[in-house]
């Protein structure tokens, strides 16, 4: 929490197949984050096969406490006002927390070497209203209503359990990665999306995970949100 400032790299994989046909989507966001005022970048690209790809930069900033999210994709963007819930997939400072005091059961599972250091290892379970939270801020869904071209807002209840990983830098007692296979809950919930659809028994999520490696605590390279985002 003291934090003042991190950046993180975010690596999601979602896997599906409906009808016969397969879907494979990879993204990656690369943020820097700081923490007060809140000040936000994350590049992100998805890859989504035969569907194509795109690319975007998201920047975020507060100002007198009001929260403002900067889309531009190069050529066009748009600007919006926010409140912090709707920054979070964006912000790995905010998302972090919210993983770590999420009420999972986490349990030691020995030390193991990220990117070079040394982090003990803590496995646990995120349930219930703790789960509703991580899920609407992880970016998953929203990743897959982009792709499916639906809402899945309301189907945020009664998702059972998720496992999650934390690795914590043992000499700074930082967290350095975090782990989350969404596989089942995401399946649980297009189950619950495509009732009643014709063809929507065929789905079925393969594959949901998302990774977030976490560096330079306190020492992100400052940065301006261009003046092409801040005038779309």
């Amino acid at each position: 929490n003291a934090v003042e400032s991190m950046d993180a790299t975010m690596y999601m994989e979602m896997d599906m197949s409906v009808m016969g046909q397969s879907i494979e989507t990879d993204t990656q966001m690369d943020m820097s984050c700081f923490n007060d005022p809140v000040k936000v970048k994350a590049d992100v690209t998805m890859s989504m096969g035969a569907l194509g790809s795109m690319s975007m930069s998201v920047y975020a900033d507060t100002t007198d406490g009001d929260y403002t999210i900067y889309v531009y994709d190069g050529n066009n963007g748009n600007t919006q006002a926010a409140d912090a819930s709707q920054l979070e997939q964006y912000d790995a400072q905010q998302s972090m927390d919210l993983y770590l005091s999420s009420g999972a059961e986490y349990v030691s599972a020995g030390t193991e070497d990220i990117n070079g250091i040394t982090a003990d290892k803590y496995t646990g379970i995120i349930r219930g209203e703790a789960l509703e939270e991580v899920m609407k801020s992880s970016g998953a869904t929203s990743s897959l209503e982009n792709t499916m071209g639906m809402d899945l807002a309301d189907l945020y209840s009664d998702l059972g359990d998720m496992p999650i990983t934390v690795w914590v830098d043992q000499s700074t007692g930082y967290p350095v990665r975090y782990y989350m296979d969404m596989t089942d809950v995401m399946q649980t919930m297009m189950k619950k999306a495509l009732a009643g659809i014709e063809g929507g028994d065929t789905l079925t999520m393969s594959k949901v995970e998302i990774t977030m490696d976490c560096s330079n605590f306190n020492n992100v390279a400052d940065f301006e949100i261009p003046a092409e985002a801040l005038a779309a």
